[in-house]
């Protein structure tokens, strides 16, 4: 038997027997995204290194006592650089969007919304490939007639 043939029913993939469709379906989805792990260690890196874990000085008129890692390290690189012109960009602070023209605070506080646009997109590939690669395996009566994704 090859990886995609049919017994009884029954599908044989890459060593696994008298699995079902749905056992099919979990398999290709489970290699799909282990076929992208290495995105998600980015995705999941900017979003961790954006989370707030780092203990800050109090100082009068700041709102938390927490800041991350990407805020320490993009104010540590771009210091006190701006944006030409005045221009100013909106940021999320603290449940409060904020409109800022420093290039370390725009970085700080966008990298972990990159980390989840990656995280979106990551999910939105694997059930692609997930999807084309189950319709060309099942048998015409199991495959997936539709999807959004």
């Amino acid at each position: 038997m090859d990886t995609t043939e049919t017994l009884n029913g029954t599908y044989f993939y890459h060593g696994h027997d008298n699995v079902t469709k749905e056992e099919l379906f979990w398999l290709i989805f489970l290699e799909s995204f282990s076929n992208r792990a290495g995105i998600e260690i980015e995705t999941a890196a900017t979003i961790f290194v954006g989370k707030p874990i780092i203990p800050k000085r109090k100082v009068l008129g700041s709102k938390g006592d927490r800041t991350s890692i990407a805020s320490k390290m993009s104010r540590r690189i771009f210091k006190d650089a701006k944006l030409p012109n005045n221009l100013k960009i909106p940021t999320i602070a603290y449940g409060q969007v904020r409109n800022t023209n420093q290039i370390a605070t725009i970085v700080g506080r966008w990298v972990p919304y990159l980390g989840y646009a990656q995280a979106v997109i990551l999910c939105a590939i694997v059930a692609k490939d997930t999807r084309d690669k189950y319709n060309l395996i099942a048998s015409p009566q199991d495959r997936i007639a539709w999807t959004y994704f």
